[in-house]
């Protein structure tokens, strides 16, 4: 008896406090809540359709007619380096907008998450590890799925698929933790896809292939370094430009003299020239880092040096942001909401004598 009085004294003591992080009883308590959630999560993910499924079917697709589109972009020429860097633009353009179908589905899961969280059924840091550790290996699974399908019909180098599999993993989950994000800061999910296309068409626009960062007047520029595509646009740019060797330049000596089609000319400063010198501007190189630097000219988001390192830390970092935001506006929105109502007892249920009014 004593046993059991001093069980329920110390239940008592934890759900009157709000239970103790550091206690070895609550956090195995937060670990099987954060399973029972995440196989809950598991279930959805994989029973609705507007999460993921539809997804894994639009994405291939879309990316297959972008690329009958570009067709001969398979070429490894010199005139087709300018066609197969904007089949890359649409690659890493058109998929994550289709992050925003998820915006409605979460928004309306969103309101029994707050109400499950009010009446202690788990805690708010439980629903972020499992919707996290859900959205993980299938964005990976998604984004491998796409850029298979897209090296095959670009005819794109496989020496970086890898490295190109998780930077656009990677640039999924930004877009991801984002469309999340607005399902719970907005209770009207029409305002959250229009938010989430504002930040995407945006990101777009700013990823350096429509106009240069540096011509763009401050604060506006900001939109450039913030953003997710510019630092994704220069990691697979590199990615499928640097192992390939394009057909039409040959590499030669600063200044000496060479031989193309028209007659005798110098090597320009670049250290290549191309065998038609009349194609002069649609020259860029013959190996990666030649037609890197090229593009770089025009392109201001591109580098032939390789920062896929940084880019995709950049871009873990704004998942990170994205991530502890979303946990904030939750906690916020579960303190915000009524308090469940309490069951009522035998106690509540007995007659009460009634007082005259005096």
């Amino acid at each position: 008896m004593q046993a059991t009085t001093q069980t329920e004294v110390n239940e008592a003591s934890v759900a009157a406090t709000g239970g103790d992080a550091a206690s070895p009883a609550a956090f195995g308590g937060a670990c099987v809540s954060t399973l029972v959630v995440l196989k809950r999560q598991c279930y959805l993910a994989v029973s609705d359709p507007l999460q993921y499924a539809a997804r894994f079917i639009m994405c291939p697709f879309v990316c297959c007619f972008f690329g009958v589109v570009y067709v001969a972009a398979r070429k490894q020429e010199q005139e087709q380096v300018p066609f197969r860097l904007f089949y890359l633009w649409w690659i890493l353009a058109i998929p994550p907008c289709l992050n925003i179908i998820s915006i409605i589905s979460s928004t309306h899961e969103m309101k029994l998450v707050v109400y499950e969280i009010k009446n202690g059924m788990y805690r708010s840091g439980s629903y972020v590890a499992s919707t996290t550790l859900v959205q993980l290996p299938l964005l990976l699974a998604l984004a491998l799925a796409t850029c298979t399908v897209v090296f095959l019909v670009g005819n794109w180098p496989w020496d970086n698929f890898g490295s190109f599999v998780i930077a656009y993993a990677i640039q999924l989950l930004v877009f991801e933790s984002l469309a999340q994000l607005l399902a719970i800061v907005f209770a009207n999910p029409i305002i959250g896809m229009l938010c989430f296309l504002m930040y995407w068409s945006s990101s777009i626009v700013f990823c350096g292939l429509v106009f240069r960062g540096a011509d763009v007047v401050w604060p506006f520029r900001a939109f450039y370094y913030t953003l997710p595509m510019k630092w994704s646009f220069n990691s697979l740019g590199y990615d499928i430009y640097h192992p390939a060797v394009y057909n039409g330049a040959a590499d030669c000596v600063p200044g000496a003299n060479v031989t193309t089609d028209q007659g005798a000319a110098v090597c320009p400063t670049s250290g290549f020239y191309c065998s038609d010198a009349s194609q002069t501007l649609g020259c860029y190189g013959r190996d990666g880092e030649q037609v890197l630097s090229t593009l770089h000219l025009t392109y201001e988001s591109l580098n032939s040096d390789d920062e896929r390192l940084m880019d995709a830390g950049i871009m873990l970092v704004m998942v990170a942001i994205l991530k502890v935001s979303f946990a904030a506006v939750l906690v916020r929105a579960v303190l915000a909401s009524d308090s469940p109502m309490s069951h009522p007892t035998v106690a509540d249920a007995r007659p009460r004598p009634r007082v005259a009014p005096v």
